[in-house]
């Protein structure tokens, strides 16, 4: 699982050595690892209508005082592919709470689909390619 998280730090490393590029990352849900990921973008965007990944907190206050908190992440890629994980923990409601527009996310589950990480990118190449910048300087 550590050659996996290399693997992709390295990726979004390169990735954004590339001034104006715009990176596709699909959806993806490895069983294997207990770990899915993907940009938003690449999701809201795909051909396929069924593809998302995202993250939600739902905060509730009642009148006696009594505060509850809790989060999730989700990912599908199908129909038949697809994986919800819930926390209260407060250190991963904070990351939940803190994705953006455009961001890659990342989340991990344990055996009892309780979230076990949760991370996110927000970073120019996960916007969508609207415009190439060098087009725009020719212009």
């Amino acid at each position: 699982m550590k050659s996996l998280f290399a693997t992709l730090a390295l990726a979004l490393a390169i990735s954004s050595a590339h001034a104006g590029f715009s990176s596709d990352v699909p959806v993806t849900i490895d069983n294997e690892n207990n770990l899915a990921y993907g940009n938003m973008v690449s999701a809201r965007f795909s051909d396929n209508s069924e593809e998302l990944i995202g993250c939600g907190v739902r905060n509730y206050a009642f009148s006696d005082g009594y505060e509850y908190s809790w989060g999730f992440c989700q990912a599908r890629i199908d129909a038949e592919t697809s994986k919800i994980c819930s926390t209260t923990n407060p250190a991963l409601l904070d990351k939940m709470s803190n994705i953006n527009d455009f961001s890659y996310i990342s989340f991990g589950w344990d055996e009892n689909d309780e979230c076990t990480n949760v991370g996110f990118s927000t970073q120019s190449q996960y916007i969508p390619e609207f415009k190439d910048k060098k087009e725009k300087q020719n212009k």
